[in-house]
């Protein structure tokens, strides 16, 4: 059975690393009671999927992983199982039982919230947002293996409004074809007033992340369609 765990991520937990938070979530399941299904083969390791990494440094809300569990197993009561386990900084916030053959949390992921909140003199406006509608191309220069190429954040954003003088709302593209990271769009979205993002610190709160349901539409990963 392949149960999905959603979580939030908080305090100084947010500088631990992806490969670290997955160690993380395997030592707390061999403390719980919870009969987690292994792999077969030479070298078994936890059946387990993380959605999209969370970066360094950045808080979350809504962070997913799917794990197989034994079927004996009664899921009403995993979340305060494993929250015993925590640290602080992490809470499980709900788990849901997946439909057979569902597509696992990392491939599910197509787009993210994020709130960007600016500590000092914040470069957001509303003339700012406007001057981003009115603009056919909102650009930032990316670079890759195969070189530099110019991307058109608006392509990639679904969602932009300010929250307050100094926080951003954003719901992006997170797919793994057409990820668009914060940092990246503020970049774009300066480079309109010519501001340096360096001279304008943010910090980033993601709050939940999304997948297509049968009819299209952006729902958390945490609300699944049984049929």
């Amino acid at each position: 059975m392949k149960v999905r765990f959603k979580f939030s991520k908080h305090g100084v937990l947010k500088y631990i690393g992806h490969l670290d938070l997955m160690r993380y979530f395997q030592k707390a399941f061999r403390r719980t009671d919870i009969e987690v299904l292994y792999s077969k083969g030479f070298s078994p390791h936890m059946i387990m999927s993380f959605a999209q990494p969370l970066g360094v440094g950045v808080e979350s809300d809504g962070e997913y992983f799917d794990v197989e569990v034994d079927d004996a197993e009664d899921i009403s009561t995993m979340v305060s199982r494993l929250n015993e386990q925590m640290a602080e900084g992490i809470v499980i916030l709900d788990v849901v039982k997946l439909p057979e053959k569902f597509t696992n949390a990392m491939a599910s992921v197509a787009a993210a919230d994020y709130e960007l909140n600016f500590y000092k003199n914040s470069p957001l406006s509303e003339e700012l947002l406007k001057k981003y509608e009115s603009a056919d191309a909102v650009t930032f220069i990316k670079t890759t293996k195969t070189g530099e190429h110019i991307i058109n954040v608006k392509e990639f954003v679904f969602e932009i409004r300010l929250m307050d003088s100094a926080t951003l709302f954003v719901k992006v593209d997170a797919s793994s074809a057409g990820n668009l990271k914060p940092l990246n769009l503020v970049q774009a979205l300066l480079k309109l007033d010519d501001k340096n993002p360096e001279d304008y610190p943010f910090h980033i709160l993601r709050k939940d992340t999304y997948m297509r349901d049968n009819s299209g539409n952006l729902v958390p990963l945490n609300v699944i369609e049984h049929e």
